[in-house]
């Protein structure tokens, strides 16, 4: 059996999603990203150099690390993945770290690496629906079955699975059978994410959900979390604590600037993947300078700055509502969030 990992309250975790490449085998129609090439890429010295400047900024502030190691197709690039999860490993302040993959990539040779890696708490995937043709329309054709496939490869192997779902106007619908279908197939978590019109996604914008679009479908995925047993759905997002504001358990603090940061390819810092707006770079400076000289950080950071009914709602203390999802329908991270119902 693999590790199992206590959930780390906010003070004692720090999270890092770090794209270690952005060179990828699919195209989907709601990538984040602007091109596949991964220009100025780093090589393996330059990730360890980084994650060991991870362990010196964890140390600093006596935090536990948790990362996301993804793409791109992390498996795009096995030559440094796999040396990489084996340096992270070995760093006694990284808690547990995921793999944020499409599984296209994922055989038994490969799952046999990762076996080695006791640090390694989940790997997650994509779904879109529990419909082929509408998860191949909006992924590519063949990764639905190619999903189904790593998920049956994963779990034969004993591995934790994820699965995240990017909530758009297009499968806003296919919450429920897609539960369904993820539960028979025995994964261990859900998630919901909502879709954000950038990169390549700009070109679905139209399929951005209002915010009674996206309360209605909160709603659901809430209620299938109070009936669901055997699958556990994940609601760690802002605005969901508006549907149970007294439950810890339900919604969260937009992370950027609470305690988590985004490392691309190039070593770039966002203060979140969703929020591409550079901050600093980890090959030039500490990651205990960018936090703590960050402008946008620090005006994301003081709740007064955010504009619009954010600035009056009784929930800022808990939810600040998605600076992404501001920022790519106004331009303007500290806009009120344009999908919040309240």
């Amino acid at each position: 059996m693999k590790t199992r990992f206590e959930d780390l309250n906010v003070d004692r975790e720090f999270y890092f999603q770090w794209h270690i490449t952005e060179k990828c085998n699919l195209r989907c129609q709601h990538c984040y990203q602007n091109d596949y090439t991964s220009a100025n890429e780093l090589d393996l010295d330059e990730l360890r150099y980084i994650a060991d400047k991870i362990n010196t900024t964890l140390e600093k502030w006596n935090k536990k690390g948790t990362i996301s190691i993804t793409g791109g197709e992390p498996f795009m690039v096995k030559d440094k993945v796999f040396p990489l999860l084996q340096h992270i490993s070995s760093i006694k302040t990284i808690y547990y770290f995921d793999i944020l993959t499409n599984g296209k990539l994922l055989d038994q040779p490969a799952l046999d690496k990762l076996k080695e890696f006791k640090k390694l708490r989940r790997v997650q995937l994509s779904l879109e629906a529990a419909d082929q043709k509408l998860n191949d329309q909006i992924r590519e054709n063949g990764s639905f079955e190619n999903t189904l496939s790593a998920i049956r490869l994963l779990k034969k192997n004993d591995f934790q699975v994820a699965i995240m779902m990017t909530i758009s106007n297009l499968n806003k619908n296919e919450v429920e059978p897609l539960v369904n279908l993820l539960e028979k197939e025995g994964v261990d978590t859900f998630s919901a994410e909502r879709f954000i019109p950038e990169g390549v996604g700009v070109g679905l914008k139209d399929e951005f959900l209002t915010s009674e679009e996206l309360k209605n479908v909160f709603q659901r995925i809430y209620s299938l979390a109070m009936k669901k047993d055997k699958i556990k759905i994940l609601l760690y997002r802002p605005l969901f604590a508006l549907l149970n504001g007294n439950d810890p358990t339900v919604g969260a603090m937009c992370s950027a600037g609470t305690n988590a940061l985004t490392i691309m390819h190039d070593g770039t810092i966002y203060p979140c993947r969703r929020l591409p707006i550079p901050i600093g770079n980890v090959m030039q400076d500490t990651l205990y300078k960018i936090w703590y000289t960050s402008d946008v950080l620090w005006n994301i950071r003081n709740s007064k700055n955010i504009k619009g009914k954010c600035n009056r709602c009784d929930f800022i203390p808990v939810c600040r509502g998605c600076r992404a999802s501001a920022y790519a329908a106004t331009g303007d991270y500290l806009a009120g969030d344009p999908q919040c119902w309240k």
